[in-house]
């Protein structure tokens, strides 16, 4: 099963922001486990090294991207994703850009704190704790 993994769930691992931290630190480990098929937009990992260089340094920074890169598959972005995000007024073009990654790879769900912020087509999108719940009854197709 192929899942994209937004940026904010990502960061809630960083930070370890509650009640966050560990139904994402779960989805991760999924990841880890290949029990899913984690990817991210190339856009998330630039995003992340960002806020991670600013918040704890450029060392952690690398690491951090190192082992993002060890454990997730990253969708390249394209000029035909850019043009796409950019088809749907008023939604954020950063989520937007993530959203047709995800369709543009063949993902199944999108996971994210931001529900509200996808088109509600397509591609089905999900909180962390309802992916693990969707995963733990076999209802993931």
């Amino acid at each position: 099963m192929k899942v994209l993994i937004d940026t904010n769930v990502i960061l809630d691992i960083l930070v370890k922001r509650e009640p966050f931290y560990i139904p994402s630190a779960r989805v991760w480990t999924l990841v880890k486990e290949e029990i899913i098929e984690g990817y991210l937009s190339a856009i998330s990992v630039n995003n992340l090294y960002y806020i991670i260089k600013r918040l704890r340094g450029q060392k952690t920074a690398e690491s951090f991207v190192d082992q993002i890169l060890e454990d997730f598959e990253i969708i390249g972005l394209t000029k035909n994703i850019l043009k796409q995000a950019r088809t749907i007024p008023k939604k954020d073009f950063e989520d937007l850009i993530q959203y047709f990654s995800g369709i543009h790879e063949g993902c199944e769900f999108l996971v994210t704190r931001n529900e509200k912020d996808y088109p509600t087509i397509g591609i089905r999108i999900m909180a962390p704790p309802e992916l693990l719940k969707t995963i733990e009854s076999g209802s993931a197709t």
